[in-house]
């Protein structure tokens, strides 16, 4: 059985009391709860306090106007909740400000009892209709995030890992990725891409992405020629404008050679255990999926015990700097945290980088110990 809560509420603004009390009866009759204000700061109080489903809002108030309010709670968690305009002021300027502030119809008095009704029904079920279609969405995005999330390799033993990771989307499912191929005992491929834009359709490329690599990557093929293939292959079938910038390594950890490829991505950091400058390992390349004959960077290092391999995306990047800076500022905050294990590190670098601030886009950074 539906309960009170079910009943949608409507808070009812306005400093004449003979309009609260009319609208609020016929709101009653109608079968729906009230609550009422009779200025803007009473109007927020209710509103934190009840969450009304709907607002019956007067334009002139004794402490500014609703319009004011009406902009505000644009910018507010609940500014999905419809609003509706009562003026004694019928002027079509009148009523544009009141579209213009984010108002969704507009009630001119005197007070029509069925009209009212009629309007604060039709927007109570177009706001059903799209609460609905949130959840369903979430529901979806949900899904996609995880599966996305099980397409990224995590380490068992995080006492012992060789890499750690850390990743977060604009949404909940974007575009960044990584992945990490054993081929023996001691020489594993690490990949770290960037598709396109950070919307869903991006993310979708990622399981493209994986597929392709693990297809190609093996010992005796070296990751230019994989690199090369994966290309190849993306060039068949991504739309025009869409593509990767990815960074392919390759490490044996028992000798400590690296083989890093490069395709329009930014570049590597290696931190070597006994230095405290970083080395920042620029390269040159095309981005992956749009030119068929596409050119790779190609270079070989060899690490130490006790190095490490940082590869990120260039959501690390987004902070105002120009990009020699902002590359200096992401190896500087590496190398500060060289002496911290993996799992610890790589979340203080993001933490560093980023502070408190919503990504404005897609953020990874991976990082791989000898």
């Amino acid at each position: 059985m539906p309960t009170e809560q079910d009943t949608p509420l409507v808070l009812v603004v306005d400093d004449d009391a003979s309009i609260v009390d009319t609208v609020t009866e016929m709101l009653l009759r109608a079968g729906l709860r009230t609550c009422h204000a009779c200025d803007l700061s009473a109007a927020l109080q209710q509103i934190q306090r009840q969450s009304p489903d709907l607002i019956l809002l007067d334009v002139h108030l004794p402490d500014g106007t609703g319009l004011e309010l009406c902009r505000r709670l644009q910018s507010d968690t609940v500014s999905a909740t419809p609003i509706l305009f009562i003026s004694a002021n019928s002027d079509t300027s009148m009523k544009l400000q009141g579209f213009e502030a984010g108002g969704l119809d507009f009630i001119t008095k005197p007070i029509v009892g069925a009209e009212v009704i009629a309007r604060v029904r039709t927007h109570l079920r177009l706001k059903r209709a799209y609460d609905h279609l949130s959840e369903v969405h979430a529901d979806q995005l949900e899904g996609l995030a995880s599966a996305q999330q099980h397409l990224m390799p995590h380490p068992r033993d995080e006492n012992s890992v060789r890499f750690y990771a850390s990743v977060r989307q604009v949404l909940s499912a974007g575009g960044d990725f990584y992945d990490v191929i054993p081929l023996e005992d001691d020489l594993v491929d690490y990949i770290v891409a960037d598709a396109s834009g950070h919307d869903l359709a991006a993310s979708l490329w990622t399981a493209s992405l994986k597929t392709l690599a693990a297809e190609h990557a093996k010992p005796l093929t070296s990751p230019t020629d994989i690199v090369r293939a994966i290309n190849s292959s993306l060039c068949r079938f991504m739309p025009s404008g869409a593509f990767f910038t990815l960074i392919y390594a390759r490490l044996n950890h028992r000798t400590g050679h690296l083989s890093l490829v490069n395709a329009g991505h930014p570049p590597a950091i290696i931190a070597h255990s006994d230095e405290g400058v970083p080395r920042l390992l620029l390269q040159e390349g095309d981005v992956l999926g749009a030119f068929a004959d596409a050119m790779f960077s190609d270079i070989e290092v060899d690490l130490h015990t006790g190095d490490r391999l940082w590869m990120y995306t260039d959501g690390l990047l987004t902070n105002g700097l120009p990009l020699e800076k902002g590359l200096q500022r992401i190896a500087d905050a590496c190398v500060a945290r060289h002496k911290l294990p993996l799992p610890t590190a790589v979340p203080s670098v993001i933490g560093d980088l980023t502070g408190d601030l919503s990504p404005v886009d897609d953020l990874l950074l991976l990082g791989v110990g000898l």
